[in-house]
């Protein structure tokens, strides 16, 4: 019975190869791109809950705020306190461990040849204790517990001890010999906490003494069985509350939150991913499957007059209408089978493309797991019941002998569901590209916005491996330069500062005034080279340099503020120069005010910003290239200056603009994903709209042919045809622009710089739709309309 079902099912496929064809290319595309913006999503679901027993871990941020502050900041490092606090105060904790970076980057000595790594992370002890990475070589119970320690990932070992094992031999970094003591596993890509090499920390001159001052670590614990981290974070900030009683009292008020590390990914404020783009990408998935689903039943509907008459026939030779309504679902099921198998091929070869065209390594292995392949049945049942059990109803359902005189097509006509579903997939589709014309716009506004700073043919060179006296050394020489222009320095990126400071003094003030501002360390010519403009005030000279890098009592330190900041502190730009502050312990004057300037994400709002000169360590140095010069001559020749300084050190660059398009890593993901399957989508709804537009013009035949014997031409049929379906797309776009639009307005709002809502991008949306339509449904349209009519008449 099954093998006769099978054969049955295969030889209507064979029968109607065209539309086989179509249907099966129309369901691996619409299952192709659900399975692939389905794994793009488990990937995302999945960030690290790899580990055993994650519900149990937990990372633990930091939030703080003084009398100026409206609520609580929240950052994603806390001070060194908090590890062991939590460890000493609170029997629920069983373990913790503090996570610190090692400088930006670190020279590594591999036979004479020194390599940057940038992903080098102090660690307590306990960490691998509570991240249960599988160890490869050595044990982990003493991996980090002694000074100069230090654990590699797999691929770090491979590199520097490529034939044999790492555990026991010493790895050279900045000159300071590091034992290796234990090889674990890689970080998956689906982790917030990635590394190449875990180091000791006990030498650490930083951990000597717990503070809650500055937050620089990030921290995570394991709890004990049954405990929850909301119960606990609640605890642990009544504690707080009271232990600092006094310093509650000042008006600076700090706390902690728990989230699982599971959840972090996601969080809304701490995580690297986005949760609105999981519900838009899973909306996406949804609908592409349904518009292949669509597809599968107009391209059903199309074959309703040889089907019908097929089943009128078998009924006649006594088959039942349940037999017949399982024989067509299962067809169904056999096409959807083999799009499915097609599918899977296509998704497993195309997954490392789509994961390099969005930028994220996706790694997932569904197909080791036995629910994989129900999932994948299932799914196949799923949408042969969904897309084939209406027509299958429909067909079986008709009497024999209306069939068989053809008047059946009339009844098939008189149901508006297969024009029912095309409205509800081109509103879909439209929607799509709607979102992907406003996305594309917002990214190239991100681009081409004056954000008050130029970065502008500004090259980025590791500034962490300089001393502090070879920094003057390479501007000088660098300034010599024809291509050169311009070189400052400054701690991190210009384009997202993250520095949490206080103003715990001002001019003027109560006596416990504190205001959090962003604060960041510069050089001298920091506000000159970027062009900032400066609207009170004059920039640093050399005096102040000297004077901030005084080591004695008559240090003052020349501030630079933003007008955010001049205004949170009461004063106008103007007044506010020569106003005596105090920044984290520095006292000195504001000198500048400067016009304000996005330094974090265009999500933010510009927040008040302290520039200070101070020479103790610069992260990053930037070079201005000279315009009237081309970028490669510029780069080769600060590359001859680096060697001549750092011959042993890899000339490592990248530009500023690099840094500021980071910032927007996952709108720019969204942004591929939906100009992608918004094309997909568009042919997928294609091929529905031809099948149909065949079921119409069969429909139609005689009427046609009748017409042109009056005298109707070939166009004036075409646009007869057409008519039915633009009045369609006409009536999609009424649900699909007022969609869209609260969709995009809604996106919109999570940004505060962003672009408007022009009345010329629905118009083109709604264009391109009638476009689409008009050519998809015109070639049928044509090709009917040329039908000689003495043959469409025949019979009558």
């Amino acid at each position: 019975m099954f093998i006769h079902s099978i054969k049955t099912a295969w030889r209507n496929i064979r029968k109607n190869k065209g539309f086989s064809m179509l249907n099966i290319a129309g369901l691996t595309l619409g299952i192709t791109c659900f399975m692939l913006l389905g794994a793009y999503i488990l990937h995302e679901y999945s960030y690290d809950k790899f580990f055993a027993d994650s519900d149990r871990i937990v990372y633990v941020s930091y939030g703080y705020k003084g009398s100026e502050d409206g609520q609580f900041n929240q950052t994603f490092v806390t001070p060194t306190a908090v590890a062991p606090t939590l460890k000493a105060q609170f029997s629920e904790v069983a373990y913790t461990a503090r996570i610190y970076r090692y400088n930006s980057e670190g020279l590594v000595d591999n036979e004479g040849q020194q390599i940057k790594e940038n992903k080098l992370y102090y660690a307590d002890r306990d960490l691998l204790s509570i991240l249960t990475y599988s160890v490869l070589q050595g044990t982990k119970e003493h991996a980090l517990s002694a000074p100069y320690q230090i654990v590699l990932t797999a691929d770090m070992a491979k590199k520097y001890f490529p034939e044999g094992p790492a555990v026991g031999k010493d790895l050279l970094i900045d000159k300071q010999p590091w034992k290796v003591t234990a090889v674990i596993e890689n970080p998956p890509s689906y982790s917030e906490i990635r590394f190449d090499a875990l180091l000791s920390n006990p030498h650490l001159a930083r951990y000597k003494e717990a503070t809650w001052g500055s937050a620089n670590d990030m921290t995570v614990i394991r709890l004990k069985p049954f405990t929850e981290p909301a119960a606990l974070e609640s605890k642990v900030n009544q504690y707080l509350e009271k232990e600092y009683a006094l310093s509650f009292a000042d008006g600076f008020q700090f706390r902690v939150y728990m989230d699982k590390l599971a959840d972090l990914h996601l969080h809304k404020t701490l995580g690297t991913g986005n949760r609105l783009y999981i519900y838009i990408f899973s909306i996406l998935a949804i609908s592409i499957i349904g518009i292949a689903c669509v597809n599968f039943t107009n391209l059903a509907l199309a074959q309703v007059s040889e089907k019908g008459k097929e089943i009128a026939m078998k009924k006649l030779l006594g088959a039942s209408r349940i037999r017949l309504l399982m024989q067509y679902l299962f067809d169904s099921f056999i096409l959807v089978f083999i799009a499915e198998v097609i599918a899977i091929v296509l998704t497993v070869a195309l997954l490392p493309i789509f994961s390099q065209y969005i930028g994220t390594d996706i790694q997932l292995k569904l197909g080791y797991s036995p629910l994989f392949y129900v999932a994948l049945v299932l799914l196949a049942i799923i949408i042969a019941a969904i897309a084939g059990g209406w027509p299958a109803l429909l067909l079986t359902g008709l009497e024999p002998k209306t069939t068989l005189k053809g008047g059946f097509l009339g009844k098939v006509k008189g149901s508006g569901l297969g024009k029912s579903l095309i409205v509800i997939q081109f509103c879909i589709t439209t929607v799509f590209i709607l979102c992907t014309l406003i996305i594309g716009r917002q990214m190239s506004y991100i681009q081409q916005l004056n954000t008050g700073l130029n970065r502008s043919q500004v090259l980025v060179v590791d500034g962490d491996i300089l001393q502090d006296n070879e920094i003057p050394t390479l501007k000088e020489q660098l300034l010599r330069l024809n291509s050169v222009a311009g070189v400052t320095a400054s701690y991190d990126s210009p384009v997202n500062i993250q520095g949490g400071y206080s103003i715990n003094y001002a001019e003027g003030k109560m006596e416990n005034f504190k205001l959090h501002v962003t604060a960041i360390p510069i050089e001298k010519d920091f506000i000159s080279v970027f062009d900032i403009p400066v609207i009170a005030g004059r920039n640093l000279s050399d005096a102040d340099i000297l004077q901030a890098r005084d080591t004695t009592d008559a240090q003052v330190y020349g501030f630079i503020i933003n007008e955010k900041a001049a205004n949170s502190l009461g004063w106008k730009p103007n007044d506010a120069i020569g106003k005596r502050i105090a920044l984290n312990g520095r006292s000195g004057f504001i000198k500048t005010v400067v016009k304000d300037f996005n330094f974090a994400s265009l999500k933010d709002e510009i927040k008040p910003i302290v520039l200070f000169p101070e020479y103790s360590y610069f992260g990053q140095v930037f070079v201005r290239l000279n315009d009237k010069t081309t970028v490669q001559e510029g780069i080769n020749s600060v590359e001859k200056v680096w060697k001549t300084m750092k011959p042993l050190v890899p000339f490592d660059y990248h530009f500023l603009d690099d840094d500021y398009a980071a910032l927007y890593k996952a709108e720019e993901q969204a942004s591929k994903t939906m100009r992608l399957f918004s094309i997909l989508s568009i042919s997928i709804a294609c091929m529905g709209l031809f099948a149909l537009s065949a079921f119409q013009a069969r429909q139609r035949i005689k009427e046609i042919g009748i017409r042109k014997v009056l005298g109707a031409s070939v166009p004036d049929l075409v646009l007869m045809l057409s008519a039915d379906f633009l009045k369609i797309v006409a009536m999609a776009l009424l649900l699909a622009l007022p969609l869209g639009w609260w969709i995009m307005h809604n996106w919109l709002q999570n940004f505060a710089f962003h672009t408007t809502l022009e009345w010329w991008i629905f118009l083109l949306a709604a264009f391109l739709a009638f476009l689409i339509t008009f050519i998809t449904v015109s070639f049928q349209a044509v090709k009917t309309a040329g039908v000689n009519p003495i043959n469409s008449l025949r019979d009558e």
